[in-house]
Parts: structure tokens; sequence; C-alpha cells
């Protein structure tokens, strides 16, 4: 199964609305793995959104997120990355999709409630970027058996 990385950005956490996106993962049926409230550094943003560091709106960004506490979580499912990503909406929560979690929660490009990992590789990078691997746990749940066909787990 795939893991991937979101983050509850500091909106989610003044606005007290994280349950209500962690409600939405775990209404899809994705197992959480692990999850920490943690405030992050410019420099553990630097190198998050390194793709960025040299852009002239980067300071806003690192403003907003060290504005608050985020929570960092490890989800895992079969086709993850994907699925999450769906879920969230596109960046520009005004383009997003109705019924997304940016779409509903959300008004801004930059402040835009959560990060999802891009892609499987991203999603590997940043798990070990904000997590050790005595973080993630491994656990069955109760259900596990009737959320994929035999033929879809691994």
């Amino acid at each position: 199964m795939q893991k991937t990385l979101i983050i509850l950005k500091p909106d989610t956490i003044t606005r007290w609305i994280s349950w209500k996106i962690i409600s939405r993962l775990e209404d899809k049926w994705i197992k959480l793995v692990w999850s920490k409230m943690v405030r992050l550094t410019e420099d553990q943003l630097k190198a998050h959104y390194s793709h960025l560091a040299d852009k002239p709106f980067f300071p806003g960004i690192v403003e907003f997120m060290t504005s608050a506490p985020v929570i960092l979580q490890v989800w895992e499912g079969k086709d993850v990355v994907e699925v999450i990503r769906l879920i969230a909406g596109v960046t520009n929560s005004r383009q997003a999709q109705p019924g997304t979690i940016r779409w509903d929660f959300s008004m801004s490009i930059g402040n835009n409630v959560i990060h999802a990992s891009e892609n499987l590789e991203a999603a590997n990078e940043e798990i070990a970027r904000f997590f050790s691997e005595e973080e993630i746990y491994s656990y069955a749940r109760a259900d596990e058996n009737m959320l994929y066909s035999p033929d879809e787990v691994n």
C-alpha cells in the first residue's frame, strides 16, 4: 500500500476545522498511520518548498506557515497519493471542484488549508523529511478485509 503526507495548514488550526478534513479522509476509508502537531521552521519550509524558495512570494508562504502550528499526517491506502489529491482539490481553491476540501474550506491559492504530496516520489521524500521510521505505525483495521477486493491487495 502507498503512503502519503498531508499538512493541515495553520488556517485549519486557527479556524478549528482540522477535524472536518480528517473526517473526510476517514470517510473514504483511508488509514491514518501517524499524526503530530508541530510548528514548522523556516529551514523546514525552505526544504519542503525548495521549488518555490526563490520566488518573490516565498516570504509570504513562510509567514503564513509559521503563523500557527500545523498537523502533519501520514495516510496509507491503495493509490492514496492520487485519492487524497482528488479529495483535496486543485491548489487554487477558487478553481477547485465543488465537494473537494479546498472548495469547501478555502478561497485562496496559498492559504488553502491542506498540502497533499504531489506524487509517490514526493510523498516518500516528504514523509522522510518530517517523520522517523519509528513514528509510522503499521496496524490492521478491524474492517480491512472489506476495504479492497482480494486482487487489489499487495
